[in-house]
C-alpha cells in the first residue's frame, strides 16, 4: 500500500509541475481574451482592469448571479497573446471552477462587464473545445469577448438568457461575438504557424499564513506538522512565517520527493531589518517533507514542513 501512495504522491507532483508552467494547456482551465465591441477585431482599449471572483460553497449552493460585495485590492495581471508583428491583445491567466458562485469582472472608466462563468459551465464547457477541432490546439485559445457594460455569460448572451439554458438551446452564441471569435481563430492559427503565440504562465502572486500546530512547544506533543498548499493558479508564492518574538529564526532542511531535486538548507527570519514581516518567495521550493528547526526569543521546537 505504501509503494502505492508514494507512486500517487510522485505522479501528483509532477502533474502540477507540469500544469504549473503551462497552466493553458490544462483542458478544465479557461483564459479570456476581452476586445473592443466593433465589428472588426481590436484590442481593448484604455485603463481597464479585470477581476477574478469566487464565491460560495458547494454543500449550500446558491444560483449564480449574486450581487459582487466587494473587489479585490488587486485586479488579475494579463499578459500579451502574440509575439512581434501582431496586434497587442491580452488575455487572463488560466482559471477553472472551484467554487458555485464565479465571475469575471472588468472595469473600465464608469463602465462594468460582469461574465457569469457558472452558468457557462453548466452547459457550455465545450466552447474551447469545439474551437480547438479547427484549429491547432498544441496551446488552447482563450474565451473572446467583446466589451460590454452589464452582465453576460461567457458565449456573449445577456444573461437574462441563463433562463434559456436547456440542453437545446445551450449552443447558443451572440452574432457579434461569434463573428469576432473567428475573427481572432484565424490570427490565432496564422500566429501558431509562425510560432508567434506566447505561452501564458499563471502570473498572480498568492499570499499565505504558515499555520504551527497548536502546543508545537510541549514536547509531549505527537502531531506536528504544518502544511503549506500550493496553487497551480499561481504563478508565485509568498508565505508570511510566525514570529516568537523579534529574534525568531527558521531553518528547513530540504528533503524532496524527488530524489534529483537538491536544495539546500533555507534560513528565514521573519522579521526585515525594519521590524516589519517578510514575506518568504516558496515558488521554486521542491514538494516534499521538511524538517524545520524553529528558534524564538524564549523557547525552540521543531515540526515537519508538508510543502506540496
Amino acid at each position: 500500500m505504501r509503494p502505492l501512495l508514494l507512486l500517487y504522491l510522485f505522479l501528483m507532483c509532477m502533474a502540477v509541475h507540469a500544469q504549473r508552467f503551462e497552466p493553458d494547456q490544462n483542458p478544465y482551465w479557461t483564459r479570456y481574451c476581452f476586445v473592443e465591441d466593433s465589428s472588426a477585431l481590436l484590442p481593448l482599449q484604455g485603463d481597464f482592469h479585470v477581476y477574478y471572483l469566487q464565491n460560495g460553497q458547494w454543500w449550500s449552493y446558491t444560483p449564480p448571479g449574486l450581487p459582487i460585495v466587494a473587489l479585490p485590492e488587486k485586479g488579475m495581471r494579463s499578459q500579451p497573446l502574440f509575439g512581434a508583428g501582431f496586434p497587442l491583445f491580452q488575455a487572463t491567466p488560466a482559471r477553472g471552477i472551484e467554487l458555485p458562485d464565479v465571475k469575471v469582472v472588468v472595469l473600465r472608466g464608469v463602465d462594468t462587464m460582469i461574465v457569469e462563468l457558472s452558468r457557462y459551465y453548466e452547459g457550455m464547457g465545450e466552447l474551447v473545445n469545439e474551437r480547438c477541432k479547427q484549429l491547432d490546439c498544441t496551446r488552447r485559445p482563450p474565451i473572446v469577448l467583446p466589451f460590454r457594460a452589464g452582465r453576460y455569460l461567457p458565449n456573449g448572451l445577456s444573461f437574462a438568457h441563463q433562463s434559456l439554458f436547456t440542453p437545446e438551446a445551450n449552443k447558443q452564441i451572440d452574432a457579434r461575438t461569434a463573428m469576432l471569435t473567428e475573427q481572432f481563430d484565424a490570427l490565432w492559427q496564422q500566429a501558431m504557424m509562425e510560432h508567434r503565440v506566447i505561452p501564458q504562465l499563471n502570473t498572480d502572486t498568492c499570499e499565505q499564513e504558515l499555520h504551527l500546530p497548536q502546543g508545537i512547544s510541549r514536547a509531549e506533543m505527537p502531531m506536528r506538522d504544518a502544511w503549506l498548499m500550493r496553487s497551480a493558479y499561481c504563478g508565485t508564492h509568498l508565505v508570511h512565517f510566525p514570529a516568537w518574538g523579534h529574534g525568531t529564526a527558521y531553518t528547513i532542511t530540504f528533503i524532496p520527493y524527488l530524489p534529483d531535486v537538491k536544495k539546500d538548507p533555507m534560513k528565514i527570519h521573519p522579521h526585515g531589518r525594519d521590524g516589519s514581516r517578510q514575506p518568504v518567495d516558496v515558488t521554486d521550493r521542491p514538494a516534499g517533507d521538511h524538517p524545520v528547526e524553529m528558534i524564538g526569543a524564549d523557547s525552540s521546537a521543531t515540526f515537519t514542513l508538508k510543502l506540496r
